[in-house]
């Protein structure tokens, strides 16, 4: 099924945008281990509180607009959770927008920082935070890029990125040049990720479209002939960066841009997420991108700084049909138990959110054949994604914030709602998904321009709460107040040898008879960085069996009998503190 409208370019053109319906149903192949027993049934009370007044967030996103329809107004923005002043407690990163040229209002505001006080609280620290310098911001990623036991922050914006040193207490020093990362152009998601294991983190940047300023805007109309958003085909890809850390030199982070070294250069395409990780178990880490209506990346590390992209060969650049999708957000996991990542895929109204799964050769299976997540209304757009046991029953199960980006898709036809709601999938048991939306609560029913999610633990319980920003709007936190009963425990890294915060460390947990798998890092979801610590599920366990970290570094440890429902601290070779 298919509804096109005329888009009219600069200097009289017209080009056909037109979105394809496909249906069918996601699922877990039937390969895939079913869990024991009858799957639980589906819960319906709310779990998760609309906790953004009380609060004290007070931020509104600008995207910019004024009615003359700039590409750039509706892909924006992100948001990052990090302890920004080391007092243990999760901070707030948004960014923000600003005033377009031409704006009737040209006055920008800054992004905020907002300080949490680990009961849910923020004060807004933005003033002599360092962070005060305007721009039109679109992502995050924060993470310690000089090991000096603080988080750092790299934004992307239109026109230049921004690198942050932070000075241990909060307070963040622009480097000049981003140290030479500095990206240019419109620059959306971005990753930190050690791609030699030689303890300094580097630097992936993904690019978009070849829009600068209003002067590369095209002129597209709607069916009444009015000015509209114009569709992605209007526009070319970009060539995303890959920046290697040189250390540190006169107190600042030096970058070598090493896009062609790599194998990189040469490969266009509209990129809007990235995450990394060891899909392969290789022993170093590859990336994974999700391109907009052009082949996904796959990343393949080849060591020595060089990569090899195997989108195509491991079934991950296109979807089931052979089709390239507009990816907007990623995450990577374990989701059904078997030791090997799977990949998750938001995507555009029309496409399936997909589900990519791991058989353990390299090569990725998007599902058919069972109910689950394909089962979602085909008529949602999807941003933030990511994996979390949002109850703590040992299983991932995965949340989608959902918001169109064209204002007029109501006069379609069929119609398809411009503000939509979001959407929780709890994970029955192996990758079995069934619809826990209305443990959402108010904001499950409540439609938003859902852009980047952050997630992480604000209030230190042990379980997964969200930010997410919104287009244009208010951010929302939403706070998990899952009912006492599973136990958890919750994993912080410190390196040694290896990036301090530990990002790329493989964590195999065993308890109640089975194995969880997962990867710490900070960069998934949609323009957004997420808390770096990892919290595992463990329903009636109120003891791990066995806990064993492979360090980026290739240093191996092993843990038994480690009690549950706390955070602990493994620092890179060294025992576990009682």
């Amino acid at each position: 099924m298919k509804h096109a409208w005329s888009q009219r370019l600069g200097g009289g053109r017209v080009v056909a945008a037109a979105t394809t319906v496909l249906f069918g149903i996601l699922g877990c192949g039937e390969s895939r281990r079913k869990p024991e027993g009858s799957a639980p049934p589906r819960a319906t009370a709310a779990i998760f509180t609309d906790a953004t007044r009380e609060s004290g967030i007070d931020f509104v996103h600008d995207n910019g607009s004024f009615g003359e329809k700039y590409y750039p107004e509706r892909m924006g923005s992100g948001a990052a959770l990090f302890d920004a002043n080391g007092d243990g407690f999760l901070d707030l990163f948004l960014v923000n927008g600003a005033p377009l040229p031409g704006h009737p209002q040209p006055s920008p505001k800054p992004s905020r920082l907002y300080l949490g006080d680990g009961a849910g609280r923020f004060r807004n620290a933005t003033v002599g935070s360092g962070l005060e310098r305007p721009g039109y911001g679109m992502g995050v990623a924060a993470a310690d890029i000089d090991n000096d036991g603080d988080t750092d922050l790299y934004v992307t914006r239109l026109g230049g990125n921004s690198l942050y040193l932070n000075d241990g207490k909060g307070r963040f020093k622009e480097i000049a040049g981003a140290g030479g990362a500095i990206g240019g152009g419109f620059c959306t998601s971005s990753a930190w990720v050690d791609i030699d294991a030689d303890g300094l983190l580097d630097l992936y940047v993904c690019r978009y479209v070849p829009w600068n300023s209003p002067k590369d805007d095209y002129r597209c109309t709607n069916p009444e002939g009015e000015k509209a958003y114009c569709s992605v085909h209007v526009y070319p890809g970009l060539e995303h960066r890959l920046y290697r850390s040189a250390g540190v030199r006169g107190g600042a982070p030096r970058f070598e841009d090493i896009t062609r070294k790599a194998g990189i250069a040469g490969h266009i395409a509209r990129g809007l997420a990235i995450v990394a990780g060891d899909y392969d178990q290789d022993g170093d880490q590859d990336l994974f991108v999700a391109d907009d209506e052009t082949p996904n990346f796959l990343w393949n590390n080849q060591g020595k700084g060089r990569f090899e992209d195997r989108g195509v060969l491991a079934g991950f650049a296109l979807n089931e049909e052979g089709r390239a999708t507009a990816g907007m957000g990623l995450d990577l996991a374990d989701v059904d138990g078997n030791g090997w990542d799977d990949v998750i895929e938001s995507d555009f109204h029309g496409q399936r959110k997909t589900l990519y799964v791991a058989d353990g050769s390299g090569l990725f299976t998007p599902n058919a054949g069972n109910k689950g997540l394909g089962e979602m209304p085909i008529n949602r757009l999807g941003f933030g994604i990511g994996f979390l046991d949002f109850d703590l029953d040992g299983w991932l199960d995965v949340f989608i914030a959902n918001g169109h980006v064209n204002d007029d898709m109501e006069k379609a036809v069929p119609p398809v709602p411009y503000k939509q709601t979001a959407q929780l999938f709890r994970n029955s048991g192996g990758c079995m998904f069934t619809d826990a939306t209305a443990q959402l609560g108010s904001y499950g029913a409540t439609p938003h321009l859902g852009r980047g999610t952050a997630f992480g633990d604000i209030d230190n319980d042990g379980d997964v709460d969200l930010v997410v920003a919104n287009n244009g709007e208010e951010p929302v936190l939403l706070r998990n107040d899952r009912p006492a009963g599973n136990h958890w425990i919750g994993v912080r890294f410190i390196g040694k040898e290896s990036n301090r915060l530990g990002i790329g460390a493989r964590v195999i947990l065993e308890a109640g008879g089975r194995s969880q798998t997962r990867e710490a890092r900070t960069s998934y979801s949609y323009l957004s960085s997420c808390d770096p610590r990892l919290v595992f599920g463990l329903g009636g366990e109120a003891t791990v069996g066995k806990l064993t970290v492979v360090w980026p570094s290739g240093t191996r440890q092993s843990f038994e009998s480690v009690r549950a429902d706390r955070y602990i601290e493994i620092t890179e070779g060294q025992s576990l503190p009682n």
